[in-house]
Formats: C-alpha cells, structure tokens, sequence
C-alpha cells in the first residue's frame, strides 16, 4: 500500500475518531438535558397535584365557611327584621307624638315679653295718655285677663324714612329710597319726609322690643313717594329686625295729604299681608286721629291677635 493511500486512511480514522467523540458528548448532553427537564417536570407535576390537592381542602374549607356565613345571614337577617319592625312602630309612635306637639303648639302662643306699636302716634300731648290707640289696647288686655305689656315705638309726626333708622335699617338701604324718591321727582320739590331723616335720641334707637310681636302702623305722614308697593318693602324692612317674624300685625291707614286713597292702599297691603293686615277704612268711617278711630283700631287689633291666637290668658 502506498504511503499516501496509508496518510488518508489515517486522516480519515483520526477524523472518524472525532466525530465519535463529538456523538458521545453530544449523547451525553442530550441524556444530561433530558434528565434534567424530567426533573423540573415531575417536581411541576408534583406541585401541581399539592396545589389541587390544597385547592380541593380550601374548597371544602370555603364551603364550610359560607355555610357558617349563611347561617349568620340569615340570623342577622332575622334580627335586621325585628329592629326595622320596632323602628316602624317607634317612628309612628313618634310621628303621632310629634302630631300631637304640633296640635298643642298650634294652640299654644309662641312666648313674647309684650306688644309693640310701631308707626304713627296720631294724638299729641296728654291726650295720648288716655285717647291714644295704645293706651286703649293695654286697657282692653288688662280688663279681658291678658298679662301682656303694650310698648309705645311710635314717632309723632315722623316719616316712615325716619322709622326705618329707629329700627335699625342700614343707612345704605334708607339711602335707596330716598334716591329713587329724587329721581321720581325729576327736580320737583318734594315734602321733607320724603328725603330727610330725623334726628333721633339713643333712647328711640335703643331696641328693646325685638321679641315682642309688633304692630305696625306707619305711611301717615308720607316718606314712601305715595306708592303702596314700597310702603309696603319699608314695613317688611321694620318687620325683619324682630325675632320672630311669623307673628305681626300690619294695621293700614290712608296717608294726611290724601295722595292714595283708602282703596288702593288696601288692595296692594291686603295682598302682601294676608291675615296680618287690618285695614282702618274696614274698621271705622271716622279720620283716625280722633278718639272714636282710635278705640276701634284698639278692639281691631286685640281681636286680630285673638284671632291669630298670638296671646293666652295663661
């Protein structure tokens, strides 16, 4: 054989030997992933059948708990019944007691430390003492058993600008009305009540009047541009300084200079007062300063405040 046929034979050997040893590390490997991949599975398939089996114990367990659930529900339930039941009967209890106060409370006079005349005093001097609607109105409280006390606000010949300021009516909003009364007026001279305030003593702005129920009687002597409707917003102005504001009388009178007549004054104050108002025209033909309107006035407004049951004998 020659020598180049015998280098190829032995090239080809050395060749074939690699390549062996290539297989069997390779088989080796591929036995060695092999084994390991079973491993991880069967340590995969192991975990699994824990978690099922810890699965069907937790199952069983969660059955067993909303059984027990269950049955607290539907004591709860029960119980839930039984306080909705005894509140329904607590709540018409005490609707019927709550019924039954209202009833008493419509009966019963709202408490007020007396009755306080606001406005016009109408009669000058000493007759007032004795003539004047307020003198005759605490007489007829005493004589018909009502312990009430009559308390005198009124301004002898004051416009209805200057009581707002005795009550306490910001300045900005008097203001409002004299500035609209000057603008009415286009440059017309108006009567001083219609612009001016009087000047007023710490006595007559010392409220001490604000629980009483109040009796308004004010627009004599002008000082609301001889409009109703703003008459009107300056009694409601008074009426919103007082505590309680759901107890008043309004009492209407036409105005001295006979610029509104008695008709119309009641039309827009009848409407904006409703029971409250009592209309003078209604109560008497004779001009209100004299002694006759001023006792029929008095007997108008006790009546009023029996009718609105405002005072008590108790």
């Amino acid at each position: 054989m020659s020598k180049i046929r015998k280098k190829k034979i032995k090239k080809t050997n050395i060749l074939l030997g690699f390549i062996c040893i290539l297989l069997a590390v390779l088989l080796g490997f591929i036995l060695v992933t092999s084994y390991k991949s079973e491993q991880k599975e069967s340590r995969h398939l192991s975990e699994i059948a824990d978690d099922q089996q810890s699965g069907i114990e937790d199952y069983e367990a969660v059955k067993e708990r909303a059984k027990e659930l269950e049955e607290v529900s539907s004591e709860e339930a029960e119980d839930t019944e039984d306080i909705k039941s005894k509140n329904t009967e607590d709540t018409k209890d005490t609707e019927k007691t709550d019924t039954a106060d209202t009833e008493d409370t419509k009966d019963k006079t709202t408490a007020a430390s007396g009755i306080v005349c606001w406005g016009d005093d109408l009669i000058n001097g000493e007759e007032s003492n004795t003539y004047s609607y307020m003198t005759v109105l605490q007489k007829l409280l005493t004589d018909n058993g009502y312990n009430m006390t009559v308390i005198n606000k009124t301004l002898q010949g004051g416009g209805t600008l200057s009581m707002m300021k005795m009550a306490g009516v910001s300045d900005e909003t008097i203001q409002s009305y004299i500035t609209k009364h000057q603008q009415a007026a286009n440059g017309a001279q108006l009567n001083v009540t219609e612009t001016g305030i009087r000047d007023l003593t710490e006595e007559q702005t010392t409220r001490n009047d604000m629980d009483c129920i109040p009796v308004i009687f004010m627009g004599y002597y002008g000082g609301w541009n001889h409009d109703p409707a703003e008459l009107a917003d300056q009694q409601e102005q008074i009426l919103n300084t007082f505590q309680n504001k759901d107890q008043f009388i309004v009492v209407g009178t036409r105005p001295m200079d006979g610029s509104v007549t008695s008709e119309a004054l009641d039309q827009v104050l009848s409407q904006k007062w409703g029971e409250h108002y009592i209309s003078l025209a209604d109560v008497t033909a004779q001009p209100s300063s004299t002694y006759e309107a001023q006792q029929a006035m008095a007997e108008a407004i006790l009546q009023k405040l029996q009718e609105l049951n405002y005072i008590s004998k108790n």
